[in-house]
């Protein structure tokens, strides 16, 4: 429904309509100011694309527009021209364009509250409960509610790595999406159990499935003892030492690295230095930043990528072109070559920052030669012009055309990384925000496998150091299975770092290495992933059970 107003009050609608946009934008500062001082480090920068919505000239002249020739209440201006954004979104079709739809709703409901004199506190619950959201879930659903009472979350849209799943994550909150008829088959008051892992639900679970899903609570106390334990280098069983390091943002995520064990840093993503910045910092600034992370390393080994930016990780002072597929558009490397004056800034500050250290320059989204010769040859030219040591530079291979040739670039490169959250989006042509395609975004995929093992070998025959910096190089479940493919770098979260190096004390590569020779045979996701519970329970069948462990293994 609509609502008119008179022509002598189109003046005053629009001035409630700037005194929220300033509301708002004040509100989601806030947050940003909440979340950056969390101690769960959350990345604020996701909240960044709301304040610069609010600031769209489209969308204020839209709304301005709408109130004064049509003359609708602020309200009603506000759902139209919303719900038109969010048709133009919606009809791009792309993951890119979701997101921003669901990044419309979220602005267009945060104003309308502001008219319903919504006071933004946190909102809260009298016991626990688990979040049923219908409608597009955002961050901020997260945010405005007491956290500590939110044991899961159930979505009827959306992708298990959009915004607002990561951010609920981060606070520890499992999520589920895309359960599409959740609506028809809940009713208040029902008990829900939850399997984040696998993606299910169940609703009213029987005693047999309670009983299924009973586990003893996390082991604190044993998790404690392998972080005091494993603050030192690990060896497998038939003394081969393993390299377990970490992927890092933030300066103060190097505390939690070396509190966890980490043997070096093998990922700084520095794009995350942009966060909350409406102009590119300073050399300066820059240089401060990476000698800030360098000091807290105590001189172990770091990798420090270029900034990937584009995809979902555009600054705000970025002048970023509409592109209808923006993770395969212009990005990372793709820029870095034809905006060079923007990354000399970056590469001259890890340059200079770098001396004294045993770092590292990573560049991310090569898929060819010549880009990755281009980019080194500027990387050793800004060097030798200010006169400081060349690092070791290598590159992230994500995209599948440069994995599948990589061994053409093993004269050109000192090290590589892979980096398989992506990796495994190309490769299936699976959005991994999409959850209707999540099925297919699978890391035990057979075929993706032997694409990894191939990569591996490739590497190790031509004595290239290798790591695997993508979340499956921490899931505990897949631990064995990439010592078996030969993988002797991993790069994980910290907090995965004690039990990534627990279960590599207790493993033989030799025997992993012949217990995987015969996944060419397994044909189907399915069979896969119970040859490889299998292959754990084997090799690890006495130490699993000792594990504090959280995923099922």
């Amino acid at each position: 429904s609509t609502v008119s107003i008179s022509r002598q009050d189109v003046g005053d609608e629009v001035m409630r309509f700037n005194e929220i946009r300033e509301k708002a934008k004040k509100d989601y500062r806030q947050y940003m100011t909440d979340m950056s001082s969390d101690s769960s480090k959350v990345d604020a920068s996701i909240l960044n694309i709301y304040e610069h919505i609010l600031d769209d000239p489209a969308f204020i002249g839209q709304v301005v527009e709408t109130i004064s020739t049509k003359l609708y209440d602020l309200e009603t201006a506000i759902r139209l021209v919303s719900n038109e954004f969010i048709k133009r979104f919606e009809a791009a079709g792309t993951a890119y364009f979701k997101e921003r739809s669901s990044d419309m709703v979220e602005i267009c409901e945060k104003l309308i509250s502001y008219l319903y004199n919504d006071d933004g506190r946190a909102k809260t619950f009298i016991e626990p409960v688990v979040l049923v959201v219908l409608r597009t879930f955002t961050p901020t659903d997260i945010l405005s509610y007491d956290k500590s009472k939110i044991q899961a979350v159930i979505t009827a849209s959306g992708g298990k790595t959009s915004h607002a799943a990561i951010l609920a994550r981060s606070y520890s909150i499992p999520v589920v999406s895309g359960i599409k008829n959740i609506a028809e088959n809940i009713r208040p008051g029902d008990q829900i159990l939850v399997d984040a892992e696998k993606g299910n639900i169940y609703i009213r679970p029987t005693p047999t499935v309670l009983s299924k899903y009973k586990k003893q609570p996390f082991d604190e106390n044993a998790f404690q003892a392998l972080k005091e334990k494993w603050r030192r280098p690990v060896y497998t069983k038939d003394g081969i030492q393993v390299d377990v390091l970490a992927n890092i943002s933030l300066p103060d995520d190097v505390n939690d690295a070396n509190e966890y064990g980490a043997d070096g840093i093998g990922l700084v993503r520095t794009e995350y230095l942009l966060s909350n910045r409406k102009d590119m910092p300073s050399e300066d600034v820059q240089y401060s930043y990476y000698r800030s992370i360098l000091q807290k390393t105590n001189k172990k080994p770091c990798i420090i990528r270029l900034m990937d930016i584009g995809g979902d990780k555009v600054p705000q002072f970025f002048d970023m072109p509409l592109e209808f597929n923006p993770f395969m558009g212009w990005r990372a490397i793709r820029i870095f070559l034809e905006r060079k004056e923007l990354f000399e800034s970056q590469v001259s500050a890890i340059l200079r920052a770098g001396v004294g250290f045993d770092y590292s320059i990573m560049v991310p989204m090569v898929t060819t030669l010549q880009e990755w010769i281009e980019a080194k040859a500027f990387i050793t030219q800004i060097a030798t012009k200010l006169s400081v040591k060349i690092p070791r530079i290598g590159v992230l291979f994500e995209v599948p055309l440069a994995i599948l040739e990589m061994n053409t670039f093993m004269r050109e490169i000192d090290f590589a990384s892979i980096g398989t959250n992506d990796l495994i989006q190309y490769l299936s042509a699976a959005d991994r925000n999409n959850a209707k395609v999540n099925y297919l975004y699978n890391p035990v995929e057979p075929a993706f496998l032997r694409i990894i093992r191939n990569a591996i070998k490739c590497a190790n025959d031509n004595g290239m150091p290798l790591s695997i910096c993508g979340e499956m190089a921490g899931n505990p479940m897949h631990t064995v299975l990439l010592l078996g493919l030969g993988l002797k770098r991993f790069s994980v979260i910290p907090r995965n770092i004690p039990l990534i190096k627990e279960l590599i004390a207790n493993i033989s590569i030799a025997e992993a290495a012949e217990s995987i020779s015969h996944i060419d045979a397994i044909e189907s996701t399915e069979d896969m992933a119970q040859w490889i519970k299998s292959l754990n329970k084997r090799l690890l069948g006495d130490v699993l059970p000792t594990l504090p462990l959280t995923v099922d293994v």
